[in-house]
């Protein structure tokens, strides 16, 4: 996999790395490749908010944890000072720019100019390069700010050489077409100078230097035109190669997207199959709760009628109970009566006898009237009695008629 990290304003590419890449490895390659030493931090920036990653942070899983704002994201790597125990080695920005040398001079006396490729492999480099290559290695040249891939490559996960290699042959070449504009311009400037030195000079005449000197820029320029025609056409086959990505990646997504709406077509049908079984299952069962709802409401309806019909039998109970008692009761009082009357009867007859016997007395005569009238005090009493016992009274129970008797 890769990763692009912006590094001075410009988008370096960090090829070969894995889900366990740490971002000291990658600031690690990208120091290697920039040939800069010194400490340097590598920033996570999103939607305006920066946030600086630790050394054994794994940027591809940051990513992965990001989801759909991982598109968002830019890695920043900043150079923060120089390393321990090594002076300051940043070159000035002015000191990297190419400079016309004051005086035009033989062309194998300049200095030669300073690379400004990063070397990602060998590669087919014209001889006016070569001596490039070593001043490239010194400490103070730098890189010119162009993307460039940088190789991280992991031996678990090999990336895919066709592709990375088109793709850093493209990247070279754009390079390489820069330094050649660079020199182009440079030297069309130096033959600018050389062509009015010659046209003010008196009776100019050619020298062999001269002529070797135009020779080579002749030489040079071709080699320049075929450059950028091989550059040009590196350049097309790149960006057909991008066409074929995205035309694939599109149709992946078209495929997918398909196959997605057709999974959910399928699972919309299972659920309604589902939902159909489900409702049918129910019914039955939706019938026995309103069966089991409407016998419950009618328990709840007979409770209250069944508890008064529960009361009312047991206060007929208490009713028949009363009843019974009360015919005792009357049961007794009217054999209680009945020996009153029996009693009654009888204290009737010796009544009469005693009336009888004192008719009996009042008519004998008048000898008998002491006797008779002692009689008669005796039997006051009794009569008196009689008289009580005749007045209309009811006796609750027997001693008290036999009270009143005696």
């Amino acid at each position: 996999m890769e990763l692009k990290v912006w590094v001075e304003g410009v988008v370096r590419v960090v090829c070969g790395l894995s889900i366990d890449t740490s971002c000291q490895d990658v600031v690690i390659a990208l120091a290697q490749a920039t040939g800069q030493t010194g400490r340097y931090i590598l920033a996570l920036k999103l939607r305006g908010s920066e946030r600086q990653l630790v050394a054994d942070e794994r940027p591809l899983q940051c990513l992965s944890q990001l989801g759909q704002l991982a598109t968002e994201v830019q890695f920043i790597l900043r150079r923060t000072g120089p390393s321990l125990g090594v002076g300051q080695e940043d070159t000035p920005t002015t000191e990297r720019r190419l400079h016309r040398p004051p005086e035009p001079g033989p062309l194998k006396h300049r200095k030669p100019h300073k690379s400004l490729t990063f070397n990602l492999g060998p590669s087919a480099f014209s001889h006016g390069s070569q001596p490039n290559k070593a001043r490239a290695a010194s400490p103070g040249a730098s890189p010119e700010p162009r993307a460039s891939p940088v190789s991280l490559v992991d031996a678990t996960n090999p990336v895919d050489p066709s592709k990375e290699e088109v793709f850093g042959r493209v990247l070279q070449q754009q390079r390489r077409l820069q330094e050649l504009e660079l020199q182009l311009h440079c030297l069309q400037r130096e033959t600018h100078v050389w062509e009015q030195e010659s046209c003010s000079a008196t009776a100019p005449s050619p020298t062999p230097v001269r002529t070797e000197e135009l020779q080579e820029l002749e030489r040079r320029l071709r080699e320049n035109e075929a450059e950028l025609v091989h550059t040009a056409r590196w350049e097309a086959e790149l960006q057909a190669e991008t066409d074929r990505e995205q035309g694939t990646s599109s149709n992946l997504r078209l495929r997918q997207t398909l196959s997605s709406v057709d999974d959910h077509s399928h699972e919309t049908e299972e659920l309604r199959a589902r939902s159909a079984h489900l409702e049918h299952d129910v019914r039955p069962a939706a019938h026995r709760r309103s069966s089991r709802a409407a016998a419950r409401q009618q328990q709840e309806t007979l409770r209250p009628l069944r508890q008064e019909l529960r009361h009312r039998l047991q206060q007929g109970d208490r009713l028949d109970a009363t009843v019974s008692e009360t015919q005792e009761e009357l049961r007794a009082a009217g054999d209680t009566l009945q020996v009153g009357r029996s009693l009654i009867e009888e204290l009737n007859k010796e009544l009469r006898q005693c009336n009888l016997q004192q008719f009996i007395q009042q008519t004998v005569g008048p000898h008998v009237g002491g006797a008779g009238t002692r009689h008669r005090t005796s039997t006051e009493p009794c009569v008196g009695i009689l008289v009580l016992f005749l007045q209309p009274r009811v006796c609750e129970s027997e001693e008290e008629l036999s009270f009143t008797l005696w």
